[in-house]
């Protein structure tokens, strides 16, 4: 399985920006780099509008953001991009092309939430920040000529480049803010568990515990977590905000040191929590300290949208 580690996160660090849709086309600057994952879905917030009729004065829309348009020609742009990249590096082209459509809305969607939560914030970024991340990028990609080529094979003028440039710092300033409060230390708890597939199953577990039997041989015996059972279990240490399954976390860290807790329900099944160290101020790794990051910039972005108001309109509208 798992470790329930982080959520499916963001490519929003280490100067990455939700806008960066396409694979590369060619040899890519290293400061316009891919989209790694899957973007937080915005589908949750929104309200998909019926199609309306197109008159020749009117551009379609994919899309409106607390009022922001996202044109129907945006969208086809960023999702040809998107395409065109994917052929590039020999991959698949993806099966499901509603999906993906989807996939690519909701990113610039995100990006939309992300820039309005900016311009409160009054962030800005000047023409010089922008000049200084091109050169940058001619020289990773070996001169103008070469960075020229970079551009038009994916599909980018100058004028798009540089907006795509300061959407992506306009988001590293507020993923800054976002995660700032997130130091090199943490409460950390180290935990172990057995899953189980029923109430019924982990009732019995804990009864067996209870009687006496070792923590370690029943998850050897019992547990449905193929990556820990055969390590008793063992969930390593771990922050807040770090299990994918929050039920899980949640019980670890409501129990003291060599506590057991349970049965615990999360959708893989049902759990017994054995909590066996906890630390208030325990130094996280850097790898800690990223997820934390990007589960923190990932419920910021989570609750902009939920509090949104997002329209999509499918195959186009001129509301």
């Amino acid at each position: 399985m798992m470790r329930f580690l982080s959520r499916a996160g963001l490519a929003l660090f280490g100067g990455c920006a939700v806008l960066f849709l396409s694979a590369c086309a060619s040899a890519q600057p290293t400061q316009s780099p891919t989209l790694a994952e899957s973007p937080v879905s915005a589908a949750g917030a929104a309200t998909t509008v019926p199609n309306t009729t197109v008159t020749p004065t009117q551009e379609p829309l994919a899309a409106s953001v607390n009022g922001q348009r996202i044109t129907l020609a945006a969208l086809n742009k960023e999702v040809a991009r998107q395409l065109d990249g994917i052929r590039a590096v020999g991959d698949p082209i993806p099966a499901d092309m509603n999906a993906e459509r989807d996939t690519v809305l909701n990113t610039l969607i995100d990006q939309d939430l992300i820039e309005q939560a900016a311009a409160i914030q009054k962030i800005t970024v000047s023409d010089a920040d922008i000049d200084g991340e091109i050169q940058q990028d001619i020289a990773a990609a070996g001169g103008k000529d070469k960075w020229t080529a970079w551009l038009s094979a994916n599909q980018l003028t100058e004028a798009e480049n540089r907006d795509r440039i300061r959407s992506a710092l306009i988001t590293n300033k507020m993923r800054d803010i976002v995660v700032g409060g997130i130091g090199n230390t943490a409460e950390e708890v180290h935990a172990r568990h057995i899953l189980v597939a029923s109430e019924a199953t982990a009732n019995d577990v804990l009864n067996k515990l209870k009687g006496g039997v070792d923590f370690a041989a029943l998850a050897a015996q019992y547990s449905l977590d193929t990556s820990t059972r055969q390590t008793g279990g063992d969930l390593g240490w771990f922050a807040r905000g770090e299990l994918l399954e929050p039920a899980v976390e949640d019980a670890a860290f409501s129990l003291q040191a060599n506590q057991t807790g349970g049965p615990v329900k999360s959708k893989l099944g049902y759990h017994i929590v054995q909590t066996l160290e906890r630390v208030k101020d325990r130094p996280i790794s850097p790898e800690t300290r990223y997820k934390l990051e990007q589960n923190a910039f990932a419920l910021w972005l989570q609750s902009l949208e939920k509090n949104a108001k997002i329209e999509k309109y499918p195959g186009g509208s001129t509301s």
